[in-house]
């Protein structure tokens, strides 16, 4: 399976073999999460960031009237959050 990272960044860079294989490496570990499942819920304190490797996932707030308000889809090669070092707790659901 190709790399959708890799791709995504081979748009606007120039990567060297050395470049691909320390992004493959990084994206090597992987877990499949299961639909309507979150990946990082509202008022959690992040620990790790993730990547889109297949699939779509979403950014959403949770309404007052339990709807969701979807603010972002996230396709594959997208980082989910890569703002967790500055976050106390998640202000979204992924």
């Amino acid at each position: 399976m190709s790399n959708p990272l890799i791709m995504k960044l081979e748009y606007g860079a120039r990567l060297t073999d050395g470049d691909r294989a320390v992004l493959h490496d990084l994206t090597r570990k992987t877990r499949r999460v299961a639909r309507r499942k979150d990946i990082s819920p509202e008022g959690e304190r992040p620990e790790d960031v993730h990547l889109v490797v297949e699939g779509f996932a979403c950014r959403y707030k949770s309404l007052t009237d339990g709807r969701r308000q979807i603010t972002a889809l996230l396709v594959p090669g997208d980082f989910c959050d890569l703002h967790v070092a500055i976050l106390g707790e998640m202000d979204h659901s992924i």
